[in-house]
């Protein structure tokens, strides 16, 4: 028997499984040698009575839930922008208490945009409306709207995720 030549197919297996197999090859170290110190694995909360645990960087767990809590807080604003603010609360108070009830979150929308605030953020919890708007020169309007009862009321700056509406568990 004669012997045959490889065809261009085994040619091509040949050469895609050498490149595979290339790209499989250990790249050299790059890295520093280890001090010997172990590297931090997981984060920790301290506890303060029992010893910190190998392998983790400790934190304040109370502080670090405080810190997650800051998205709520409202920006500061200046004396002479609460001022101007305040002068859009009894033009809203007067919108809302003019709403029909049961209240809707699109009545107390249509009813804040009638007075011109924007941005109006509501929320309907069954029991009202809770709701917050933007004034154009400055700061927020936010409160609730009871389904019987007065609207409740108050001004401030946006939350410090934006917006003028404080969402609950978020």
């Amino acid at each position: 028997m004669g012997k045959t030549k490889p065809g261009r197919t085994a040619l091509a297996i040949a050469a895609v499984v050498l490149a595979a197999l290339a790209g499989c090859a250990e790249a050299p170290a790059t890295t520093t040698p280890s001090s010997g110190s172990p590297t931090p694995t997981a984060a920790c909360p301290t506890t303060g009575t029992e010893p910190q645990q190998a392998n983790c960087i400790a934190y304040d767990g109370d502080t670090a839930m405080a810190q997650n809590e800051m998205y709520r807080q409202r920006r500061k604003l200046t004396p002479e922008m609460l001022t101007q603010l305040n002068q859009h609360v009894e033009p809203a108070r007067k919108a809302l208490a003019a709403v029909p009830r049961p209240v809707t979150g699109d009545d107390v929308e249509a009813a804040l945009t009638s007075i011109d605030l924007t941005d109006i953020r509501t929320d309907d919890g069954g029991k009202g409306v809770r709701f917050g708007a933007a004034v154009r020169s400055g700061g927020c309007i936010y409160g609730f709207m009871p389904n019987d009862g007065e609207p409740e009321l108050a001004t401030g700056g946006p939350i410090m995720d934006g917006g003028c509406l404080e969402m609950i568990g978020h």
